[in-house]
Order: C-alpha cells, then sequence, then structure tokens
C-alpha cells in the first residue's frame, strides 16, 4: 500500500508538473507574440510621415502631366 501511495504521487507530481510547464510556456509564447506585435505598431507621428510623403509624390506626379 506505501509503494501505490508513493507511485500515485509521484504520478500526481509529473502530471502536476507537465500542466504547470505546457501553462507557463503559453504565457512565454503569448509574451512573445505581444512583444512583436508591439514592435510593429505604428504611431500617429509614423503615419503622419508617410501620408506627407505620399501627398509629396502623388503631387509631382499630378503636376507632370
Amino acid at each position: 500500500m506505501e509503494k501505490l501511495n508513493e507511485m500515485l504521487i509521484g504520478a500526481l507530481a509529473i502530471v502536476g508538473g507537465f500542466v504547470t510547464k505546457r501553462v507557463f510556456r503559453n504565457q512565454d509564447v503569448l509574451n512573445d507574440r505581444l512583444s512583436h506585435l508591439e514592435e510593429r505598431i505604428a504611431t500617429k507621428d509614423d503615419i503622419h510621415a508617410i501620408n506627407d510623403n505620399i501627398a509629396l509624390i502623388l503631387s509631382h506626379l499630378l503636376d507632370k502631366k
């Protein structure tokens, strides 16, 4: 009976460790994905600069005709 209890405790420890590892690994993956997404977000100033460049190119092309 002692051996059975030790085996059950060991099995529960292994399953608990596996579940904990999966949960924290998923959290790490989500944090990495969020960090990569935050690096790619354009701010309003970035968009304003791009819009100015597009307006300059468009006005140049329209004046050329």
